[in-house]
């Protein structure tokens, strides 16, 4: 009788010693009292919302022998380490769900035990939506919203008259960070494109300026197609040359470009302008100023043959004996104009003198600017040029310098080197650009560049113009890169209207 008393004892204390460790010291079922954020300055700070990714600490008593933890049914990974009867620390996931992408979320915890579950109210949020940009597509009827949070679209609103002003559709991508959205009708008017979400709204200035960069031709002819570059050409209906003229043939190949066909009766150079659904933008540079030739600035049109002012050159140099036939070989140019002539080979670093007079261009002394103290950082040297054939070595160089004193400064031009696969495919009369910034010293005023069989890579640029010497300036046609022989007759470039312009 003892013998089994004693064992229904010892079966008692196993049952009891069993349920207090399956209970961890729980007396009662779970309870939350409060949330509270792991930063140990701000314990008495306590809170019934926040952001999913936010790591809590959830407070309450007999939380121990814990299972599980949703967050509005997502279940949230814990580390055991840190949940104990009275506190939880653990992180919101970050994929748990809000009132913006389910309306019906219970907004609760729930805590999950071996001796019972509490829920308990606690409501999710999310950041309010940020626009970052804006762009649109080559049509000029989407546009794409970049940004961040943009759940829960209540709606998309364009500045545009009248009441329809809401996008016409709209999808968000899986990461909501871009919204394509279609625009409404009507003429945008100055204000702000807004996006309302669950959590907030955000704002971003509409429409977006139409902004011009470029024109592939600065001195184009009439009937010339030249392409207009920069952002936001949305809707372009018309382009407007000197004197008010309107261009044919607009297409838009892009949101950031145009092409168009140079109107016949140009008698002037001014503006040329873009107008389309974002208003109007004006193209930086001036159109047609071969028609004038201001000087100071422009250096040769070649207009006249031995002329020692700006329409001349040193006559004898370059191949102009094609100049009665430039509007053949050269069509869309602009009168006559100078070429270089490979008419030998070019051996690796052959020299600027390999082709003799048909390979030099050389100018006059002709003023640039008219106050030489002015910085040259913003200034370029601007010529138009027409290659004959694919050009994929070699380059021009542009040297500072009267008829064989060609010292200290130098420029290079070689359009391939920046072309796809390293090849420049002819496209008629193009504009090219050194800014100044390039155009350096080699550091000693006896060194004759002729002398020099490559570029060299240690000069620095002029501050001013004043720095410069002189104002005249040589072209020639080098073998400098070290690509192999270029075979003869190779190169035949035409360039006209050299000139020194402010900008780029």
């Amino acid at each position: 009788m003892k013998k089994n008393l004693l064992y229904i004892l010892m079966v008692g204390v196993l049952i009891f010693q069993y349920a207090c460790k399956k209970n961890d010291g729980a007396d009662g079922p779970p309870v939350i009292s409060k949330v509270r954020s792991v930063d140990t300055t701000k314990r008495d700070s306590f809170f019934v919302k926040s952001v999913p990714g936010n790591l809590i600490v959830i407070q309450g008593n007999n939380l121990g022998g814990l299972k599980q933890v949703f967050f509005n049914d997502t279940l949230a990974y814990f580390n055991p380490v840190y949940a104990t009867s009275t506190n939880i620390i653990v992180t919101i996931p970050g994929s748990a769900q809000t009132v913006a992408t389910d309306p019906k979320v219970p907004n609760v915890i729930k805590v999950v035990t071996d001796h019972g579950t509490v829920i308990f109210p606690f409501s999710l949020y999310l950041p309010p939506p940020s626009i970052g940009s804006i762009t649109f597509d080559n049509s000029g009827s989407l546009v794409y919203i970049n940004g961040y949070n943009f759940q829960g679209i209540k709606k998309i609103t364009f500045p545009v008259p009248g009441t329809a002003d809401t996008a016409l559709s709209y999808t968000v991508n899986k990461t909501f960070t871009q919204i394509t959205a279609v625009i409404p009708p009507g003429t945008a008017f100055s204000d702000s494109l807004r996006v309302y979400c669950t959590f907030g709204a955000a704002a971003f200035g509409y429409p977006p300026p139409m902004v011009v960069t470029n024109i592939s031709n600065e001195n184009a002819t009439a009937g010339t197609t030249v392409t207009i570059t920069g952002t936001n050409f949305v809707g372009i209906t018309r382009v407007i040359f000197p004197g008010g003229l309107e261009g044919t043939n607009v297409q838009s190949t892009s949101v950031s470009a145009v092409t168009v066909t140079v109107p016949a009766g140009i008698t002037t150079s001014d503006s040329v302008r873009i107008i389309g659904a974002l208003g109007t933008a004006t193209v930086p540079q001036l159109f047609d100023t071969y028609i004038t030739h201001p000087s100071p600035g422009y250096l040769s049109n070649f207009d006249v043959q031995n002329a020692s002012d700006n329409t001349g050159f040193v006559g004898w140099t370059g191949g102009y004996s094609k100049a009665p036939n430039a509007a053949t070989d050269y069509p869309g140019g602009t009168n006559a104009t100078a070429v270089f002539l490979q008419g030998s080979p070019m051996a690796n670093n052959s020299g600027v003198g390999s082709q003799g007079n048909p390979g030099f261009i050389q100018l006059n002394n002709v003023p640039w600017v008219i106050n030489t103290a002015e910085s040259v950082s913003d200034y370029s040297i601007k010529f138009e040029f027409y290659s004959k054939n694919e050009w994929s070595s070699g380059a021009i160089w542009v040297m500072m310098g009267d008829w064989y004193k060609w010292h200290n400064y130098l420029g290079r031009f070689e359009p391939w080197s920046t072309s796809p696969g390293g090849k420049y495919e002819p496209a008629g009369w193009v504009t090219a650009s050194i800014p100044l910034s390039k155009f350096i010293s080699v550091g000693d005023p006896t060194i004759n560049l002729w002398d020099l069989k490559s570029f060299p890579t240690n000069g620095s640029p002029a501050s001013k113009f004043s720095d410069y010497p002189v104002t005249s300036l040589c072209f020639a046609i080098i073998n400098d890169t070290g690509a192999g022989l270029i075979p003869a007759n190779t190169l035949e470039i035409a360039i006209d209207n050299i000139r020194i312009v402010k900008g780029h």
